[in-house]
């Protein structure tokens, strides 16, 4: 890569690689060959408690210091840094085709509510004045956004919340977007009221039900052809839960009235594989509801179970996964216990390690009087090792 100016400049000077200014460092990262100055920064690198100090100036003459300065940057070919005298600031103006500025950064970046507009500034030898500095046009900017935002809240009012909140900086204006579903999971609020919905939430807890309708034509799989290949099929699950967790009623109401769609886009997305694997495949949601817990309507499953649907519960499937994965569980701990015990049998107790997994597990599943019966075992195996007769050969007397 080429150097940077500050490379240029002090290689200029005499400097070397053994032998340079204490505030500045070369590049740790390093490129192919063996000039440690082939780095991806060029070079030499101011360090960061030196160059925070810098003042540079903008085309406008607004002071701003190094510390606030964007430090690595590479755009239209060109690395816009410290040690080439040319960060760049994001305008607090927001001027996208600012004449005092370099036209390699004109125009608007970013995209949706955020934008940057990017100004370049140098180093000034004069003395940093705060009152004509980039560092309170921000401050000044931040004010007007926290005004804007006072203004939004008494014109509603305060029937508005902090994270529903979004500043587009194109139109600088602030937009109220409530979802419900962000509230679920990160509500903080400590006295339990919500000012969008404009009371106290409710104590009681729930989720958000749904049952989910899938259907589709059956399909020859492979080779073996069978006699319901061609015939429609239809799957209900229903009381399926939303929310990981329970939340308060409040807020599962308020998600079925505003973001009930939520809930297809969400499976779409992660079930887009049945769709390309069976073209013939469809999926519905229905009877989105909030409750404490998931109900049920018997009149209707003997109405679907009568029109040939198959029916299933998630809770029952959920409570099915749990027992399997609590037998699994007790299978694989009852393994370890037979392998500890065979091991205290064959070396005892005493001998196992103090702080191993096989000491911390036997005093953990295994209560005081277990382990003295197998080590009562284990005695009793050596005795009979012991006494066990030993078979003389004819030889053993020639």
């Amino acid at each position: 890569m080429e150097y940077n100016k500050l490379t240029r400049e002090l290689l200029a000077q005499g400097y070397t690689t053994e032998h340079y200014p204490e505030y500045v460092q070369i590049a740790s990262s390093r490129l192919p060959g063996n000039d440690p100055l082939n780095n991806l920064y060029g070079g030499f690198e101011y360090k960061r408690w030196y160059c925070s100090k810098f003042v540079y100036q903008t085309g406008c003459k607004k002071h701003v210091l190094g510390e606030n300065v964007l430090t690595d940057m590479g755009y239209m070919g060109v690395e816009w840094t410290h040690e080439n005298n040319c960060p760049v600031i994001r305008c607090p103006y927001d001027k996208a085709e600012c004449e005092m500025n370099d036209s390699r950064l004109h125009g608007i970046h970013g995209g949706g509510l955020g934008i940057q507009c990017f100004c370049v500034c140098h180093r000034t030898e004069e003395r940093y004045d705060f009152e004509n500095s980039i560092e309170k046009a921000n401050k000044e900017r931040r004010e007007e956004i926290e005004r804007k935002y006072q203004e939004y809240s008494d014109a509603h009012n305060g029937r508005i919340c902090r994270r529903h909140m979004y500043y587009n900086e194109r139109t600088k204006e602030w937009n109220l977007i409530y979802e419900p579903k962000s509230c679920a999971s990160l509500c903080y609020s400590k006295d339990g009221c919500c000012p969008i919905l404009g009371k106290k939430l409710s104590r009681k807890r729930g989720n958000v039900f749904y049952d989910l309708k899938t259907s589709g034509i059956r399909q020859q799989e492979g080779e073996q052809i069978s006699i319901f290949d061609g015939e429609p099929w239809v799957h209900i699950r229903k009381g399926i839960r939303y929310f990981k967790k329970p939340c308060s009623i409040d807020i599962c109401e308020a998600f079925v009235k505003l973001q009930s769609s939520q809930i297809l886009e969400d499976y779409n997305i992660n079930h887009s594989f049945e769709k390309w694997i069976d073209p013939t495949w469809t999926v519905e949601i229905l009877n989105i509801r909030a409750e404490s817990r998931p109900s049920r309507d018997l009149i209707q499953d003997l109405e679907d179970l009568k029109n040939g649907i198959f029916i299933s519960y998630d809770e029952e499937g959920e409570k099915q996964k749990k027992q399997r994965k609590r037998e699994r569980r007790e299978k694989a701990v009852k393994k370890k216990v037979e392998r500890l015990e065979k091991k205290i049998i064959e070396t005892g107790y005493e001998n196992l390690e103090p702080y191993s997994l096989d000491k911390i597990h036997t005093d953990k599943w295994l209560d005081r009087e277990r382990i003295e019966e197998l080590q009562n075992i284990r005695q009793q195996k050596i005795k009979e090792e012991q006494e066990k007769p030993v078979q003389l050969s004819i030889f053993d007397y020639m």
